[in-house]
């Protein structure tokens, strides 16, 4: 397997924590890891760091034990002690100072605050410096003064992009102090590169060019020499034993131990597989349809069984009115209509602040297959492979790792190059972690996106893209993510700013040579003519509290003329797309639109002012996605010999298309997930609930949407 996340050296070195298939394990340096805890699937274990005694390990769980349903820090145990809570209300990131009596720790937006865990008080440290992504995890000085961290200045108010510096917090004063390894030079990403103390206190290590490094560095954290690079393959996670003699790290999926120095490299063996779930029930089960679409054509057909053996469709025929066969199990959607499970083509893994409400949410809203376009690599396969073992529910994952950028970045997720050497390390990384996409970002330069493309098609068999419509096409990039986004060259726009577009944009996409995954911003006031949306118990008990309250706060007004107006214009830039034979599939950029809602709102979109037919419309939904990402043989119709992946909406969306968003359950790989049971997980008591509304989560969903990407009207908020 190669899921592994998030690995830390104990102090001792003789033991490494770590995160994998949605459990926390705690393995012995050449033994079998131990399960220490199991997240249950509707939830997510993340963020490993050790006591400094050894003798436990905190993480952070949305688990409901203990919890208000947000992210908490907790302590686990290694005698097999009760789990302690140290700190709710969503922390992550969790790390002891060297005494063990403050916790460092971040909330949703990136604060750094210290905490008492003996009193229960707290201190806000430092604000990050800009937005998109929370700032690396906090690394403690030896004498507990100071904090340092990796956070992004940004270096003008024409763009967002800035350098992933090194930040030191004067933990007493609140002082801070910024520095660069090198001019130039940003750390790979603000995830999983570090800095990270050395218990002496002599030096920082971290990843930059996608190599490991060490550098000295004085008392406060202040560079006391030049920085060494002691790798040349791909490095993520670097921890140190308690000595500062050793350093571990990450190199695709696989463990390393390394010497301070660069030598005495080698491979800490994790012995640990996993298996595709099947199905916990009879090996065949017949699903009565009372309306169903196959996704192959305009044809709805009334009263069908769907009989599925395993994971697989094995036929669709007329229903029987006779009881299932012996060792069939007959299932009820006389009611409901049963369509090819929903894609979104375009998301974002965002559990270290959602956790398992992310891949809930998109189940309970019909999504059985997401696409991230962007997202740190390990937590990307780790999200992968636990879908598929069915330790996480939610939707199966095409994943691909960080947005492959120059040396300015913007998101937490983007990783930064300014060398050859470095792209080098970045794409060997992809191939060996098998991404099922390649994407670049705006600040690549050509040189890197030809690489990139050459890489996914090469070595990979998959697609790639980027923002840029040109020169995208002309290095041989396959698509672009919207229609239009941030970009660094004016001359790759594809809109006007009256958002009309160019004659040349139809003409790349004519045909379908080159594709289009389109990101509907516009259609995000719609909320505004369906006020019913935010009333239901998805929006109000499984989303997040900071997208309820924005989707709340849409509800109250209306479609103004000028957002009317700006949907119109985009949907009939798709209409003559489409109409020309273009290839264009549908996606979110969720979390920045309300997960799983977000793509009901684009098909509502396409349906309504775009003039599709509710099948043209779910179609970009469904078997336009699987063909594009390579799966047109196994998803995106409901044919015999296709996977299990299907929806199953409590009403007529053919007839009345709001209906669609009323999911009643969905089929994932032959495996059944009720909207009901995912929604009652995330329902808490009175008393978290009254926590919950103690906090301003409106100004919290304005904070975690600052310096958007793509469109500044996503929410007026």
């Amino acid at each position: 397997m190669r899921g592994v996340h998030l690995p830390a050296l104990s102090p001792d070195g003789r033991s490494v924590a770590f995160v994998a298939l949605n459990t926390l394990w705690v393995m012995p340096v050449g033994a079998r890891p131990r399960a220490l805890v199991r997240g249950i699937p509707s939830r997510y274990v993340q963020m490993p760091s050790w006591a400094p005694d050894g003798r436990s390990v905190l993480y952070a769980y949305d688990g409901p034990a203990g919890g208000d349903g947000l992210i908490s820090v907790r302590r686990a145990r290694l005698d097999g002690g009760a789990d302690e809570v140290l700190a709710t209300g969503g922390r992550v990131n969790p790390v002891l100072s060297p005494d063990g009596t403050r916790l460092a720790c971040q909330d949703t937006t990136g604060n750094l605050i210290v905490r008492d865990p003996a009193a229960g008080t707290e201190r806000t440290l430092a604000a990050p410096l800009g937005a998109n992504g929370l700032p690396g995890p906090p690394s403690w000085s030896p004498d507990g003064r100071y904090l340092a961290f990796c956070d992004r200045n940004r270096l003008n108010g024409r763009f967002r992009e800035g350098y992933n510096l090194i930040r030191v917090i004067d933990t007493g004063s609140g002082a801070s102090t910024v520095h660069l390894p090198l001019p130039h030079a940003s750390l790979s990403d603000r995830g999983t590169a570090g800095p990270v103390w050395s218990p002496d206190g002599t030096h920082m290590a971290f990843i930059m060019e996608s190599a490991l490094w060490v550098m000295p560095v004085g008392p406060d954290g202040a560079p006391a020499g030049e920085p060494r690079r002691i790798t040349d393959e791909a490095a993520d996670h670097p921890s140190w034993s308690g000595d500062s003699r050793t350093l571990l790290y990450q190199c695709g999926g696989r463990l390393r131990l390394i010497g301070r120095d660069g030598t005495g490299r080698r491979t800490v063996d994790v012995p640990l597989e996993y298996r595709r779930r099947t199905p916990a029930r009879p090996a065949v089960i017949r699903v009565h349809a009372g309306r169903f679409w196959d996704g192959t054509g305009e044809t709805v057909r009334e009263d069908v069984d769907l009989v599925i053996h395993g994971n697989r469709i094995s036929a669709v025929e007329p229903h029987r009115a006779a009881a299932a066969r012996s060792g069939e199990r007959l299932v009820d959607a006389s009611r409901c209509t049963v369509i090819p499970g929903l894609w979104d083509s375009h998301t974002h893994p965002y559990q270290n602040i959602y956790g398992g409400r992310q891949t809930s949410l998109m189940l309970a809203y019909g999504v059985t297959t997401q696409v991230s376009l962007g997202g740190f690599a390990h937590e990307a396969v780790r999200i992968r492979e636990s879908v598929t073992a069915g330790t996480t529910a939610g939707p199966r994952l095409f994943a691909t790792g960080e947005l492959i950028d120059g040396s300015r970045v913007a998101y937490s997720m983007g990783r930064a190059h300014r060398t050859r050497d470095g792209v080098r390390r970045t794409l060997e990384r992809a191939v060996e972690l098998d991404y099922d996409f390649v994407k670049t970002y705006v600040r690549a330069p050509g040189w890197i996106m030809r690489e990139a493309a050459r890489t996914a098609h090469e070595k990979l068999g998959v697609p790639s893209g980027s923002h840029l419509l040109s020169p995208g096409i002309n290095v041989g990039q396959d698509l672009t993510t919207h229609l239009q986004a941030t970009q660094r060259a004016e001359y790759g726009r594809a809109l006007s700013p009256t958002g009309r577009a160019y004659q040349d944009v139809y003409e790349t996409y004519r045909g379908g040579g080159f594709q289009l995954i389109v990101t509907p911003f516009t259609a995000t006031p719609l909320i505004g003519a369906d006020p019913s949306l935010a009333d239901d118990p998805r929006v109000t008990t499984l989303m997040a509290p900071w997208d309820a309250a924005l989707v709340k706060s849409a509800a109250r007004t209306p479609p103004t003329a000028g957002q009317t107006l700006a949907l119109t214009r985009e949907m009939a830039v798709y209409r003559r797309i489409l109409a020309d034979d273009g290839t264009l599939a549908l996606g979110t950029d969720a979390p920045l639109t309300p997960t799983g809602l977000g793509l009901h709102l684009g098909l509502r979109a396409l349906h309504r002012t775009g003039g599709l037919t509710p099948a043209e419309a779910l179609r970009t939904a469904t078997v336009i996605p699987a063909r594009l990402f390579g799966a047109g043989d196994d998803l995106g119709t409901l044919e015999p010999g296709r996977l299990a992946d299907l929806t199953v909406i409590d009403g007529n969306p053919f007839q009345d298309f709001d209906d669609l968003v009323r999911t009643a359950w969905v089929m994932r790989d032959g495996v059944m997930y009720h909207r009901n049971d995912l929604v009652d997980e995330f329902s808490t008591g009175s008393e978290e609930r009254r926590a919950l509304d103690r906090t301003d989560w409106l100004d919290v969903s304005r904070e975690l949407r600052r310096e958007p990407c793509c469109a500044d009207h996503v929410f007026s908020g």
